[in-house]
């Protein structure tokens, strides 16, 4: 009887299928053209609440996902799966609501996307046992903050698919609405389904035979280490019996190749072979900083501290590490790159969207120099009755980031310490369903805070300051719950995975987070926050990231999103049939 529905549903997956690509008079339609590209180095996770450790992530999910809200170019939150909203605040009874009504779209496997999946994925980053950095931006809902602190059920959670594609979100009290969409806008926090997470109770994100996607694309193929393919998603917001094929999305597919590296890669762009290309080695950067389109992302690449132990759990010893590094040798490594000059990065708002003069980090004081200070660095050591000791930095075993890696093991060297670097990759394996999939070793040394120091491309999580500053707040931090009882017999909230707890510091943040009405005094306070997060210095911010690529003028990619990654849904491709992957395509056909 098993095999029987397994083959039901194979041949009405099959249906659906042709239904989809046929014409209005059957006839099965042009698909379209396959675009070469070198979106970035690979990823081998594709779950969208850890989007934010590293910046080649967020250029894959943006276009396979998509959320309520999203931001548009300039970085305003705008409507996105979100078709309306309706508020059901009725203040003389204390009670404070919102309803989202849902446009119709489906997920790549054609289940239509529900008012479910959104609560599914939001609980999920709410759950005590997991560790979800996106968390505090859902915090405003009713019961958010008991149910992550394990002091309330899951299903007290103030989330009501009321239809099955509308959902209610009841809230704790008066609620910046705006602020809120403007939190629904970020990439960590759109729909998932369950019934696809839970196939496998571990590494579920990194197989293509077990992701599904909402958004333009979804992930057709992935093999570690020879490629990726990003193929239409054929059900995204289209009727599949009147609507053609490109309505929405005009390419089929796009192709990466993994079997070469940054440098083979551009060697294929440069010969002709590929028409788009983001991961420029570090050896030619400087040979197209000119020619290159270099957009700001959302990144700031930094060194988180293991501040739980020697000497790591001492201020002085941190803040001297960073005082040494000079943040204009990176930029100079990486060509593309800005200094950090504080943890919030270009493009979080300081109060809200504005045209003008809005930018957080220009009403900002420079909280960190760009140029290194070793004198002051030996001096803070000295204080600290430090002189040397080992360090080893963990990373992402990518070129840009074992480079940066190199001159800063040579810099805390000239200090006095033994530096070791520790790149980690992926481990392929099949497991008893047999599933391929993919152990990411650097995410979890990070998850369980096994490292010294560890390099992360810090993902704004939204335009807001607050949830990024939040993550470093035990009140905010959404670690997994410390188990260990104390004096009490209560269980402890877990600090952010550096460790880092500040009395002083979650003070600061529980009075930001009361302010629901006073942008300013809000924002002012943001800016206090900041410092003192730098004071103590448990994460270093090194530079602000930038997004270069390379195109073909056989190409045109009409679209960048606020984070720097560019749109392909709309792109075309001229002289297709030149490309192998589209051999004996007609050129007429790829306009």
């Amino acid at each position: 009887m098993k095999k029987i529905l397994v083959l039901l549903l194979c041949l009405s997956a099959m249906v659906l299928a042709l239904a989809a690509c046929s014409g209005k008079n059957g006839e099965e339609e042009d698909k379209g053209v396959v675009i070469p590209v070198y979106l970035s180095t690979e990823v081998a996770n594709f779950d969208p609440a850890y989007s934010n450790l590293d910046d080649a992530t967020t250029r894959v999910l943006g276009l396979i996902y998509e959320g309520l809200f999203k931001y548009d170019g300039n970085g305003k939150v705008v409507k996105s799966q979100a078709k309306s909203v309706k508020v059901l605040d009725r203040p003389s009874e204390d009670y404070y609501a919102i309803e989202i009504k849902l446009k119709y779209t489906c997920w790549s496997d054609g289940t239509q996307v529900q008012a479910a999946d959104y609560i599914y994925a939001w609980k999920r980053i709410l759950e005590p046992e997991f560790r979800g950095e996106a968390a505090s931006m859902l915090f405003d809902i009713k019961n958010a903050r008991d149910v992550n602190r394990g002091d309330a059920s899951i299903d007290d959670l103030g989330l009501t698919d009321v239809e099955t594609d509308v959902i209610r979100i009841e809230f704790e009290g008066p609620t910046d609405y705006d602020k809120f969409y403007e939190y629904l806008a970020s990439p960590m926090l759109v729909p998932l389904r369950e019934i696809a997470v839970d196939k496998v109770a571990k590494d579920w994100s990194s197989s293509s035979s077990i992701v599904v996607c909402n958004g333009p694309f979804c992930l057709r193929s992935y093999i570690p280490g020879e490629r990726m393919i990003l193929e239409r998603n054929i059900y995204y917001y289209r009727d599949i019996e009147d609507d053609s094929l490109k309505k929405y999305v005009t390419p089929y597919r796009l192709m990466v190749n993994f079997t070469k590296d940054a440098a083979g890669n551009l060697s294929e762009y440069e010969n002709g072979a590929l028409v788009y290309d983001s991961e420029i080695p570090l050896a030619n950067r400087k040979d197209y900083k000119d020619s290159a389109k270099v957009t700001d992302t959302m990144s700031v690449l930094s060194y988180v501290f293991n501040t739980t132990k020697a000497p790591f759990d001492n201020a002085d010893v941190r803040k001297a590490l960073s005082l040494a590094i000079d943040r204009n040798q990176i930029v100079d490594i990486l060509t593309f790159a800005k200094p950090a000059e504080g943890l919030i990065g270009d493009g979080v708002f300081e109060n809200g969207y504005a045209k003008k003069n809005a930018s957080f980090r220009s009403h900002g004081e420079k909280l960190i120099s760009a140029e290194a200070d070793v004198t002051a660095a030996k001096n803070l050591l000295s204080k600290a009755g430090v002189s040397g000791g080992d360090i080893t930095i963990t990373l992402r075993n990518n070129e840009a980031d074992v480079a940066v890696a190199e001159y800063v093991k040579s810099v805390w060297e000239s200090l006095g310490f033994t530096v070791t670097l520790n790149p980690l990759g992926y481990t392929k394996y099949t497991d008893e369903r047999e599933y391929d999939l993919v152990t990411d070793a650097y995410l979890e040394a990070y998850e369980n805070r096994d490292f010294d120091v560890i390099s992360v491309d810090w993902q704004m999580l939204t335009t807001d300051a607050f949830p990024n500053l939040a993550q470093f707040s035990k009140a905010f931090a959404s670690g997994k719950m410390d188990m260990n009882v104390d004096d009490e017999g209560e269980y402890e909230l877990a600090t952010h995975v550096s460790g880092y707890y500040s009395e002083a510091y979650d003070a600061k943040l529980e009075e930001i987070f009361g302010i629901k009405d006073d942008g300013a005094a809000r924002a002012a306070l943001l800016h206090e926050a900041e410092a003192m997060l730098l004071d103590d210095m448990p994460i270093m911010p090194l530079v602000q990231l930038q997004q270069a690529t390379v195109t073909s003028s056989d190409v045109k990619i009409p679209g960048t999103s606020y984070f720097g990654y560019d749109y392909f849904a709309k792109a075309s491709l001229k002289n297709a049939s030149k490309y192998p992957e589209n051999e004996g395509y007609g050129s007429e056909a790829a306009e």
